[in-house]
Formats: C-alpha cells, structure tokens, sequence
C-alpha cells in the first residue's frame, strides 16, 4: 500500500491503468469470461479505491493494514 500512497489524487491515470490493463488482458488471449471479468472487476476496484485511499501521504497508511480478499464473488468481508 505504501507503494502506490503519496502521490496525491490521479482519477485520470487510474482509468488509463484500468484500459491498460483490460487491453493486457486482451492480447494475451484472457478474454473468455467469467475470468476476464473477474479480472477486470478486481483491478479496476483495486485501482480506485484500495491503492488510492491514501493518496495524501504514505504516513496515513496504517501499520499492519491488510490487502482484502477477493474471489469469484468478489470482495470478500
């Protein structure tokens, strides 16, 4: 999480990432679906709200903080 905090806001880099990476996904031929999907579900959620949550400052990250789950269904809490 430290990685990616800091760097203020990005809302137009993160949908860039996100087309990135949909097209990644094409070109290596994972298009069938539900993974590209899934993949894409999770990425995209990853990129706007997890690993930007603390755009601020990496100080704000707390110690010990956990990267949630995901899985077929999604989110898991």
């Amino acid at each position: 999480m430290r990685i990616h905090s800091g760097n203020g806001p990005h809302e137009e880099m993160d949908r860039r990432a996100i087309v990135c990476f949909d097209q990644a996904l094409e070109d290596v031929g994972l298009t069938a679906e539900p993974l590209r999907q899934v993949l894409h579900d999770y990425f995209a959620w990853a990129t706007t709200t997890t690993m930007s949550r603390y755009h601020e400052s990496v100080d704000d990250v707390p110690e010990g903080l956990s990267i949630p789950r995901w899985s077929w269904d999604g989110l898991q809490r």
